[in-house]
């Protein structure tokens, strides 16, 4: 046997540190002996900010990715097949991937597992040293006016979004700013991920819900959105695209392998999920940077050198993730 019930926990915990929307962590494991088996926890998924299930799939590729490098680690090599299932929200657990296992060699990138981390503030004011970056997949946007553009354009798209009340029940849904949260240090976003403030993460249940029509009759609520400031910190903005055919579960291998390697050359990144995910700017962004055609932005990344320490992780326990 390749695999160890002990070694095979502990890639499953290092897979778990892979990014996913919300910080869901939809993805959960099965071992049979040397066989091993991905599947996605619908029941986790977001019913009004992916009814599709196309960013469960991208998370649970990540973990995959993650995975495969875990495994590497240990001289593993694991041959993937993906199902192509269906992940909308509601349906359970259904199987996304099975891993074969035999002997393999280390995929260097697995080091940086730990060391990547989402950074949801300013950057340092110094320049990104992108030597060694290989990805063909990205377009990487530098100088100030697109930036400035692409920040505008972010913000604009986070505002439309968050007209819709539900997309902003289910948003504090997933929100732990109270320490004493059940689910508090296990998924979900809490008040360091987001670098809130005590006050603001008091306050921003009740803005998000009770009082955001009546700031918006007054119109405040473009600014609670704006990202802006921040985002114009980042020295540089990756506007990721992959077919739009492809499975979304190989878009997040993809993406996890950028993230790490973006990690390995110093860099933190704040996804701009906004920016791709409503239709008119997706639209404009890729005219604007020249994103062929027959291909979809699936994420817009700000990239910088971080001004702080990652916040710790909530991640769920390993009972959680295997079944």
């Amino acid at each position: 046997m390749l695999i160890s019930q002990y070694i095979f926990e502990q890639c499953v915990m290092r897979a778990g540190l892979a990014p996913t929307v919300h910080n869901t962590q939809p993805a959960r494991w099965v071992r049979d002996g040397d066989a091993l088996s991905l599947f996605c926890d619908t029941n986790v998924g977001l019913t009004v900010g992916d009814p599709t299930g196309r960013d469960a799939a991208l998370s649970c590729g990540a973990v995959l990715e993650a995975m495969v490098l875990a495994l590497s680690a240990h001289h593993i090599a694991a041959q993937v097949t993906l199902t192509d299932t269906d992940t909308a929200p509601g349906q359970g657990l259904v199987a996304v991937a099975h891993l074969t296992l035999s002997q393999g060699d280390t995929d260097g990138l697995h080091r940086q597992l730990e060391t990547r981390f989402t950074w949801r503030a300013g950057f340092a004011d110094q320049p990104v040293q992108l030597f060694g970056w290989t990805r063909d997949d990205t377009r990487l946007v530098f100088d100030q006016p697109a930036r400035a553009w692409l920040a505008e354009r972010n913000d604009f798209a986070s505002h439309e979004i968050m007209q819709e009340a539900a997309f902003r029940r289910e948003l504090v849904d997933w929100m732990r700013l109270d320490p004493q949260h059940p689910r508090a240090g296990l998924d979900g976003m809490d008040r360091a991920s987001m670098h809130m403030t005590n006050s603001e993460a008091f306050a921003a249940p009740y803005v998000l819900t009770n009082f955001w029509p009546i700031l918006s009759l007054f119109r405040q609520t473009r600014k609670l959105a704006s990202e802006a400031e921040a985002t114009l910190t980042s020295p540089v903005i990756a506007l990721f695209y992959r077919d739009e055919f492809e499975n979304s579960a190989i878009s997040g291998r993809a993406y996890m392998r950028l993230c790490l390697e973006a990690a390995s050359l110093g860099l933190a990144g704040w996804p701009m999920a906004a920016l791709s995910d409503c239709a008119q700017t997706h639209q404009e962004t890729c005219e604007r940077f020249g994103i062929p055609a027959g291909q979809r932005l699936v994420q817009a990344i700000r990239f910088g050198v971080p001004t702080g320490q990652a916040p710790i992780r909530a991640r769920r326990p390993l009972h959680e993730t295997l079944r």
